[in-house]
C-alpha cells in the first residue's frame, strides 16, 4: 500500500520504447502465465503486515500508542498470541468464497522479510507463524481455483520507510548489508516453495521481489542490481515462477532495458488517484486510459498489483462503476490484469475494500468478463 503523502499517480503515463514479448514456453513450474492470463483478484492487505488506517482495532487493544508492527512487536504483552488471533481470523475460508462468487482468480499476499529469515537482534518482529499461514490460504487457493502472488512487502531496513513495510522510519534497505539479507530473503522463500507438497506449491504465480520502493538516482542502481540477483535466485528454482518486481515509481521507461525477453519476469504498476486526491473525473479517466499504450507495447508483461477506487471524487454508485469497469478493461486488456487494494478493512471505506464493493453490488460475477461500464 503505497503512503498517504506519495505522489504516484504519473508515473506509468511514460511511454516505454520496447518490444513486444512472447509467452513464456510452458515449463515445469506454476500453470498461471501472465503472458496469456489475466488476472482479477485482491491484496490480503493488513494481514502478515499491520496496518493501523485499515483497522486499528488490534492496536486498540493490545499496543495503543504503536504506529506500525515494529512498534506493536515492541509495545504488545505478547504480541506472538496477539498477532495469530489476528491471522486467523482477519482472513477465513468465508472470504474466498466470496471471491469466488465474482470469478477471482488472483491474490496478492504482502508478507515481511522476518517471516522466512531471522531478524537481527534488536528487530522485534514476531518471525514465526507466517509460513503456515501462508499455506492455508494456498489451501483455499486450490479449493476455488485461485493463484497467489507471494509478495516481499517489507524488507531490511525497509525499502520505504513506510509503515507498510513493518517500520515507519528512515529507509536502511540499501546498505550492501540489508541488500544481502533480502536476497538471502528471497533464497528462503524459493527453499520454502520448493518445500511444499505439489498442490500448495502449484497454486503460487509469483514471487515478488520488493513491494514500493523508493529511490534517487543514487539508490536505483542498487536496486536494479538487487533485483538482477533476486532474479537470478527465482530463476534457478526448481519449481518456476517468474519474479515479479516494482517499479519503484519510476514508470515502465525507466526498465525498458530491464530484463530483455524471454526473461520470467513480471513488473508491477500500483496507480492510484488518491495521492493527492484527485478530484476531476476526466483527469482520472483520462490517466487510466492513457496507461494502455505503454502497457502493452513493453516487453514484459504488465501487472497492476495495486490499484483502488479512492479519489477526491464525491463517491456515488455511478462513477465506482465507471472508475473500477474502466481500470478493470484497461489492465487486462493492455497488461496482465492486477490486483485491488484491498480485500477488506474496518473503516467502512467501499473504495479500499473489494468485499464491501461485492455487498454492494459495484462488484459482481460479470464486472471482469463484461466490464460494461468502461469509459475508453
Amino acid at each position: 500500500m503505497v503512503s498517504w503523502n506519495f505522489i504516484v499517480t504519473a508515473c506509468i503515463g511514460l511511454v516505454a520504447t520496447t518490444v513486444n514479448a512472447s509467452p513464456i514456453e510452458k515449463r515445469a513450474g506454476t500453470a498461471y502465465n501472465y503472458w496469456t492470463m489475466k488476472a482479477w483478484g485482491a491484496n490480503i492487505g493488513n494481514w502478515l503486515i499491520l496496518e493501523k488506517w485499515m483497522d486499528s482495532s488490534i492496536f486498540d487493544q493490545y499496543a495503543p500508542n504503536a504506529s506500525d508492527e515494529w512498534t506493536f512487536a515492541q509495545q504488545a504483552s505478547d504480541p506472538a498470541t496477539a498477532l495469530t488471533n489476528h491471522w486467523n481470523s482477519w482472513v477465513t475460508e468465508s472470504d474466498f468464497q466470496t471471491l469466488a462468487s465474482v470469478g477471482v482468480n488472483h491474490i496478492r499476499i504482502p508478507v515481511g522479510y522476518w517471516a522466512f529469515i531471522k531478524p537481527d537482534s534488536g528487530e522485534p518482529y514476531v518471525s514465526t507463524g507466517q509460513k503456515a499461514q501462508i499455506e492455508r490460504i494456498l489451501g483455499y487457493c486450490n479449493t476455488y481455483g485461485m493463484y497467489a502472488v507471494i509478495d516481499l512487502h517489507g524488507l531490511p531496513g525497509s525499502q520505504n520507510g513506510n509503515d507498510h513495510s513493518g517500520h515507519a522510519g528512515s529507509i536502511g534497505f540499501y546498505s550492501d548489508y540489508n541488500i544481502n539479507r533480502g536476497l538471502q530473503t528471497v533464497q528462503a522463500v524459493v527453499d520454502w516453495m520448493n518445500g511444499l507438497d505439489s498442490t500448495k506449491k502449484s497454486r503460487i504465480a509469483s514471487i515478488e521481489s520488493a513491494n514500493e520502493p523508493h529511490v534517487d538516482s543514487t539508490t536505483l542502481p542498487i536496486l536494479k542490481n538487487y533485483y538482477t540477483s533476486a532474479f537470478n535466485i527465482i530463476n534457478n528454482s526448481a519449481f518456476k515462477v517468474p519474479m515479479m518486481f516494482h517499479d519503484a515509481f519510476q514508470g515502465l521507461s525507466a526498465w525498458s532495458n530491464f530484463l530483455p525477453a524471454p526473461a520470467n519476469a513480471v513488473i508491477d504498476l500500483h496507480p492510484y488517484y488518491a495521492f493527492p486526491p484527485n478530484t476531476d473525473t476526466s483527469s482520472i479517466i483520462s490517466g487510466i486510459c492513457n496507461t494502455k499504450s505503454s502497457a502493452s507495447s513493453f516487453h514484459l508483461p504488465v501487472f497492476f498489483g495495486e490499484w483502488s477506487l479512492a479519489s477526491g471524487v464525491a463517491s456515488s454508485d455511478s462513477w465506482l462503476r465507471q472508475m473500477m469497469d474502466t481500470q478493470i478493461s484497461v489492465y487486462k486488456n493492455s497488461g496482465a490484469g492486477g490486483t485491488f487494494w484491498a480485500l477488506k478493512n474496518k473503516i467502512n471505506s467501499d473504495v479500499w475494500s473489494i468485499e464491501q464493493l461485492i455487498s454492494e453490488g459495484i462488484i459482481n460475477s460479470g464486472t471482469f468478463p463484461s466490464y460494461t461500464n468502461k469509459q475508453c
